[in-house]
């Protein structure tokens, strides 16, 4: 699996002239990231959707989307958008972008069968990918610098009480929407970073 991760880091150093911020990955309804809302209401086939917003530039990224308790659904599969893909949404994946890209990027789709049960309010994160000895959602920007960038809170079935697209107006609300890793607590993080796999692959 290292072996992967470093062939992924090494095709997705894609040079480029813009230094980007590391935006944030978060789970979608639509593959433009325009709602955070997501569904759970009739039992089916449903998609939701990985992107990389907001991003000034990018190369690739890494994180984890498991499947959180309060959701009554069965993760089937994830569709990969880029060919240099290593991993799963649900134990944690390395995206290789092939060129530096802009603005909001969709990175993958999760595929659930959905029951129609979920209660109300359920809070879906991304989180660091359990490899990332960092603890942190890792991203590449165009200049092969490896940075921190944000997960997110999806919310499943929301309400007016619990909606993410509705517009934050306080730092309680923006720091609920966006968190730190302190949030995946729990993530099993092995002794491996993404600083050590391009040390050793520069030996």
């Amino acid at each position: 699996m290292k072996a992967l991760l470093l062939a992924i880091v090494c095709v997705s150093f894609a040079a480029g002239s813009a230094w980007g911020q590391a935006g944030h990955i978060g789970i979608y309804r639509d593959t433009a990231g325009m709602s955070c809302n997501l569904d759970d209401k009739t039992p089916g086939l449903t998609p939701y959707y990985i992107v990389h917003a907001m991003t000034g530039g990018a190369t690739a990224c890494q994180y984890s989307a498991p499947k959180p308790a309060c959701l009554q659904a069965m993760y089937l599969s994830d569709t990969n958008v880029f060919g240099v893909t290593v991993g799963s949404s649900q134990t944690g994946v390395s995206i290789g972008y092939g060129n530096c890209r802009i603005g909001s990027i969709h990175v993958q789709t999760m595929n659930f069968f959905t029951q129609g049960s979920t209660l109300p309010c359920c809070e879906y994160w991304t989180c660091p990918d359990p490899l990332a000895g960092s603890g942190e959602i890792l991203v590449v920007d165009c200049n092969m610098n490896l940075i921190s960038a944000s997960g997110m809170r999806s919310i499943v079935n929301a309400t007016f009480a619990c909606n993410c697209d509705m517009m934050c107006l306080s730092m309680d609300c923006i720091e609920a929407l966006y968190r730190t890793s302190s949030t995946c607590f729990g993530v099993p993080i092995e002794d491996a970073t993404w600083g050590r796999v391009k040390d050793a692959y520069s030996e």
